[in-house]
């Protein structure tokens, strides 16, 4: 499976407390909030793909169907793309690949190949170690649906 997204924004556990006290379908909100991120971190995702159609391969493996998955009381779903579905080379996409030197059987070096950078838009939205805009807008959506839910709920 590629990345998996999870609720994570600032107040979350505020939020959780305020909804079980209105007793409020917190599952339910949690499972909406990470469609939510499903379908932003998706949209986005597709937009950097279609620059890269070689072969439509590494399009046709991502995540298009967002899937709730519980663990407990921890929620994720996934995003990205799938490596066994044919996904790899969106691993090269997202990272780029380092310049190194290329040598033989017999250990000689030959000229050095030049790498490949990352691809701005697959880079930013799933690199996790980037804080780009797209997590921002992520964690924006979550906050506001479950904030949303305890306005209606409080009156």
């Amino acid at each position: 499976m590629g990345s998996k997204a999870y609720l994570e924004f600032k107040g979350f556990d505020e939020a959780i407390m305020r909804l079980n006290k209105l007793n409020a379908n917190t599952k339910g909100i949690a499972e909406k909030a990470l469609k939510k991120s499903h379908s932003i971190i998706t949209k986005r995702s597709e937009e950097g793909i279609n620059l890269h159609k070689e072969t439509g391969d590494t399009e046709k493996s991502l995540y298009r169907e967002g899937k709730v998955e519980w663990a407990g009381t921890l929620a994720s779903i996934g995003v990205g793309f799938s490596i066994s579905q044919g996904g790899l080379a969106s691993i090269f996409l997202i990272y780029g690949t380092p310049r190194h030197a290329v040598s033989n059987q017999y250990g000689k070096t030959s000229k050095t190949t030049k790498g490949v950078t990352a691809d701005n838009i697959l880079s930013t939205t799933l690199n996790q170690k980037k804080n780009g805009t797209i997590r921002k807008e992520v964690l924006k959506a979550q906050e506001e649906i479950f904030f949303e839910e305890i306005r209606r709920l409080n009156g």
